[in-house]
């Protein structure tokens, strides 16, 4: 699927018709860290942003960490790994 189709179907938290957790995984290795490790999303926002656009790489970046984590409470900035782990524990994805 081309990644403007992604962004036009995606809403945070799930996945657009077509993809699936190994898309996300075949993505992670392109950007070169796991969704779930540290500085996943800032390397993936320097990576995506020539190609999904400035404007939307942001988004795009914290719903593939939404997936790859299965939560969307990781999210704060400066917010406690130790937080962050409770919470995300908490309240997965449905």
């Amino acid at each position: 699927m081309r990644l403007q189709q992604y962004l036009q179907e995606t809403v945070y938290g799930k996945l657009p018709k077509g993809w699936d957790k190994s898309s996300v995984e075949k993505l992670s290795k392109k950007i070169g860290k796991k969704p779930d490790e540290e500085g996943f999303f800032d390397a993936c926002v320097l990576k995506m942003s020539k190609h999904v656009g400035a404007d939307k790489v942001k988004g795009f970046c914290a719903n593939i960490k939404d997936v790859g984590i299965g939560s969307t409470y990781w999210r704060g900035k400066d917010k406690p790994k130790k937080k962050i782990k409770k919470d995300t524990k908490e309240h997965p994805l449905k």
